[in-house]
């Protein structure tokens, strides 16, 4: 599909001039003359420009040539692992909320996805506020009210996610009455996650424990109930002090009066289902158990599209019919607050799993998008395959060089900002207003200042004062 020049079908010139001058030439970017647009996130060959969601503007004048005013589009082809960093209130939860709706399926057709195939998603809901995506915004909302606005100046039109579902744990607050119920099952937890959960090491007492019991109930459906009368049975622990084991039955009792886990709960291939946007709505949620959500969910993906492209290249290989169970061939994981999920210095379930699936979730199909106001907190291991960041306004330089680390392009070197000079990049970070972002890419010879479009479905992310 090629963009379109015609002025009904291209979005508003909402950026005729800029506060923002970089005095870096852009020496590389995938530019497409044709109606003035750049594209992220992959080289372009010839003239497709398929499956590319739509973000926003750029919002810098450059020395050389000038892109002022461009559309500013992501690719969706490639597996991608895209970190979005951003103090409170900078816009980073918003970029999640952009980023879905370029890859869903909406309820009307947009301009915001050129020819977009459809990507199943699942959006791990720290702060449960994207239940919205699948409204769109409404007058009577004061903060909707200005997004109709913008949409109105943006020449875009509310629009909504076609398909929903929202989860949430036993006990939590249901803000409507289309929630499913959130448990997991004990045996799709592995034995060192259990571990991390109840502040073992794996190999303590307690850990041994926890992974003997496991062995034993392999292959079973068993619930929290089975594990701790395993636990209580004398005859199974010969050589284990009667203490360990009292101390692992008080913390497991502890999640058995949660309900957070059931021998029926969710099996993540049911949220699987077409293109679908599953949002887990976790708010209430202590964070280590937030973390365990995350580890099964990512686990569970891996080897469910692991399996399913594994088949899909033996079929091909031996030129077999490939007979699709309806395991889609993409699937885009969106964390928001990954620092609560995945701290750097606290042991936490998620870790590993969240460092398998970026290092190996490329061939499965599997993007990873990470959203953090403190970037200094998140576990290094995990962004080490990060080619997508979008950095909005930060203040602590901790958090500033964390969070520049890493950008897989050069960031600027010099701008001026009303006229004044700039020569650090953390301070050209510091001055970003909200919905600004320095977007970097391995396509682009450094980081590109964008202004962010409004969303076109209701934003639970506004400040309620």
């Amino acid at each position: 599909m090629s963009f379109s020049t015609k002025s009904s079908e291209r979005f508003g010139r909402v950026l005729e001039k800029s506060p923002y001058a970089v005095e870096d030439p852009l020496v590389k970017i995938q530019y497409v003359q044709r109606g003035n647009n750049v594209v992220f996130g992959r080289t372009l060959t010839g003239d497709d420009h398929d499956n590319l969601l739509y973000v926003g503007k750029v919002l810098e004048t450059a020395k050389g040539r000038s892109f002022l005013g461009a559309d500013a589009w992501l690719d969706t082809t490639f597996p991608h692992v895209i970190y979005i960093t951003g103090t409170r209130g900078s816009g980073k939860s918003f970029d999640l909320g952009v980023l879905v709706e370029g890859i869903s399926r909406l309820s009307n057709a947009s301009p915001i996805q050129n020819g977009i195939q459809p990507i199943t998603s699942i959006i791990v809901d720290t702060q449960s506020q994207f239940w919205t995506l699948g409204y769109a915004p409404r007058d009577t909302i004061p903060a909707n009210k200005s997004q109709l606005e913008e949409l109105t100046r943006w020449n875009l039109k509310p629009n909504s996610l076609a398909s929903t579902r929202i989860y949430s744990p036993p006990g939590a607050t249901n803000l409507l009455s289309s929630e499913r119920t959130l448990q997991l099952r004990p045996g799709d937890v592995r034995a060192e996650e259990w571990a991390a959960l109840l502040g073992q090491e794996v190999y303590s007492p307690q850990g041994h424990i926890l992974s003997a019991t496991l062995e034993a109930l392999d292959g079973r459906n068993f619930d929290l109930q089975d594990m701790l009368s395993y636990i209580a049975d004398d005859t199974n622990w010969p050589n284990t002090a009667e203490s360990s084991r009292n101390a692992i039955t008080y913390k497991l009792d502890d999640y058995r009066r949660t309900n957070l886990f059931s021998s029926t709960g969710l099996n993540v291939k049911d949220l699987l289902d077409g293109q679908t946007c599953s949002i887990l709505s976790l708010r209430e949620l202590r964070n280590e158990d937030k973390s365990l959500v995350t580890a099964v969910i990512a686990r569970s993906l891996f080897d469910i599209l692991g399996k399913h492209h594994n088949k899909k290249k033996m079929t091909s290989f031996f030129q077999n019919p490939f007979e699709s169970d309806g395991t889609p061939d993409r699937v885009w994981l969106v964390i928001d607050e990954a620092h609560v999920v995945a701290p750097r210095d606290v042991p936490s379930p998620a870790r590993t799993a969240l460092v398998e699936y970026v290092k190996r979730g490329r061939d499965a199909g599997l993007s990873l998008v990470l959203a953090t106001q403190q970037p200094s907190a998140l576990d290094d291991r995990i962004l080490s395959q990060v080619n997508i960041t979008f950095s909005h306004r930060l203040s602590f330089q901790s958090d500033i060089n964390a969070a520049v680390n890493r950008i897989p392009t050069k960031s600027v070197k010099s701008m001026k900002l009303l006229g004044s000079g700039l020569t650090d990049f953390g301070d050209m970070i510091r001055v970003l207003d909200a919905g600004q972002c320095f977007l970097g890419d391995q396509a682009s010879s450094r980081t590109v200042l964008v202004q962010i479009r409004p969303r076109v479905s209701a934003h639970g992310g506004y400040s309620p004062f």
